[in-house]
């Protein structure tokens, strides 16, 4: 019986590695980025006073997300209430030159938001991409509407 179990030990961990090696090969994400939603620090702001955070998940399965270079944008993220995307830098999420499969979490704060006209309130919400190094877009997410509030 002895015999069996370790002929069996030595078959499966055989087969472990033969399968490791075999997923190691191929990227474990597609080299596109994608982003998925999580989460909203607040639904309703008041102006000048709250931070509002938006959290997303990333992944890229070649790890070429953020640059060296300062001037240049990985996150682009635009208000409803505007017609254009701001880009924000975001460094090197893995080492340059390496071909590696990433995923995480990223935070972006919004420190200082306000309403645009005279009302005591605006309802936004904002649209979120990703770039990477070699120009590929990730899909758009979309938050849930934020209610921007005067004090008061």
């Amino acid at each position: 019986m002895n015999a069996f179990i370790k002929i069996g030990l030595f078959w499966t961990a055989a087969s472990l590695m033969i399968s490791c090696h075999e997923i190691a090969d191929e990227p474990a994400f597609s080299e596109i980025p994608e982003i998925r939603f999580e989460g909203l620090s607040h639904d309703t702001i008041l102006e000048y006073e709250n931070i509002l955070t938006i959290t997303f998940k990333f992944q890229d399965g070649d790890g070429d997300l953020g640059f060296e270079e300062p001037e240049s944008y990985a996150i682009f993220i635009r208000d409803a209430r505007l017609a254009n995307f701001d880009g924000f830098y975001l460094g090197p999420v893995a080492p340059p030159g390496t071909y590696i499969a990433v995923q995480g979490k990223l935070k972006v704060e919004f420190p200082s938001l306000f309403v645009f006209g005279n009302s005591q309130f605006e309802r936004t919400r904002y649209f979120i991409y990703m770039v990477d190094r070699r120009g590929h877009k990730s899909n758009e997410i979309i938050t849930p509407d934020v209610i921007i509030k005067k004090p008061g």
